[in-house]
């Protein structure tokens, strides 16, 4: 019996993804940590060759002093992203290593996916790809720049086997 060659896909993506995760939510059920990583590796691994990234998972009244202190806005929100080369003279940005924070609202995240009829997992995957493509630098205020996004969330989301966080907006 032939046997297939092995490749050691996740000894690379621990190689490229240097990845710090702390919950800090006190939320249940969450998606294994392992799921994060996979998600923003899948993001970024066809434009960065490295990556030092970091989430944590914060409740509502942390999320929401987050996004009042750096986007002056007095809610909490589902994800923040803070790329280190935004602003961040003492950093000198090494354009194949992508470095950032994600900051994600588990709370948050469950009120949108049982609203949108979605499922957590889905929803999870769908915001955490979203914050990292923030980090590279996509984003979604004009309506090209939306439309450039979205289509990429689709397709790496498609190709996770979620389905498009978008269609019921399409309807």
């Amino acid at each position: 019996m032939k046997q297939a060659k092995r490749y050691p896909f996740l000894k690379l993506q621990h190689t490229r993804l240097s990845f710090y995760f702390e919950d800090q939510s006190g939320f249940s059920p969450l998606p294994a940590e392992h799921k994060f990583r996979q998600w923003i590796w899948h993001a970024l691994k066809n434009e960065y060759r490295r990556a030092e990234i970091s989430l944590i998972l914060l409740n509502e009244e942390d999320a929401r002093a987050y996004n009042r202190d750096y986007r002056g806005k007095d809610y909490a929100t589902n994800v923040l992203s803070f790329a280190l080369d935004e602003g961040e003279a003492m950093f000198a940005p090494n354009p194949d290593t992508l470095s950032g924070d994600l900051v994600i609202c588990p709370q948050v995240v469950a009120k949108e996916a049982a609203e949108q009829g979605k499922t957590l997992e889905a929803h999870f995957a769908h915001l955490t790809l979203h914050g990292t493509l923030h980090l590279m630098g996509y984003d979604h205020i004009s309506e090209e720049e939306a439309e450039i996004m979205e289509s990429l969330e689709i397709k790496l989301l498609n190709q996770l086997a979620y389905p498009n966080p978008y269609q019921q907006d399409e309807i």
